[in-house]
């Protein structure tokens, strides 16, 4: 059991943030569940809710900036609505030959390093383990490289 928590100890670090990324969600949810039965009690009782209270919902949603400009297109606006970055990423960002070509170029790199490291370092037991790393990496090199240069072939469609 010792030799698990040696060997593994760097798994605490992923964990972790799962689990304060769980909770931060979880606080998310229940700040905007209190703050809509807040609304609905001002509803029921057919009072207008203050408008710091509403304009602490609308800083929520889509749809307004935070300074009051509708259409402005900066924080809070209907261009940076996830729904919109989702499609832009969908249709746009992630399919650009940029971002492909990039690609293309972090993992050469990577997969240079990881040779580099196979052939000159002296930590015994490293040899194979770097080697498949670099192998691997070529290959996916290899495949960002096809799809960057389609991507740059078939720009305009």
């Amino acid at each position: 059991m010792e030799d698990i928590f040696r060997s593994y100890w760097w798994l605490l670090f992923p964990i972790g943030a799962f689990v304060f990324g769980a909770w931060d969600r979880w606080l998310t949810y229940r700040r905007s569940r209190d703050h809509l039965d807040l609304l609905k009690s001002y509803a029921a009782q057919g009072k207008e809710p203050p408008p710091e209270l509403v304009r602490g919902v609308s800083d929520d949603m889509p749809g307004e900036a935070p300074g009051g400009y509708p259409g402005y297109p900066g924080y809070g606006s209907y261009w940076m609505s996830p729904r919109h970055m989702r499609r832009a990423y969908r249709h746009y960002y992630r399919w650009g030959p940029y971002w492909q070509w990039r690609s293309v170029f972090v993992t050469g790199a990577i997969a240079a390093g990881f040779w580099w490291a196979a052939e000159w370092t002296d930590w015994p037991g490293t040899y194979g383990a770097f080697r498949l790393v670099a192998i691997i990496l070529s290959i996916v090199t290899v495949g960002n490289l096809v799809f960057a240069v389609l991507s740059s072939s078939h720009r305009g469609r």
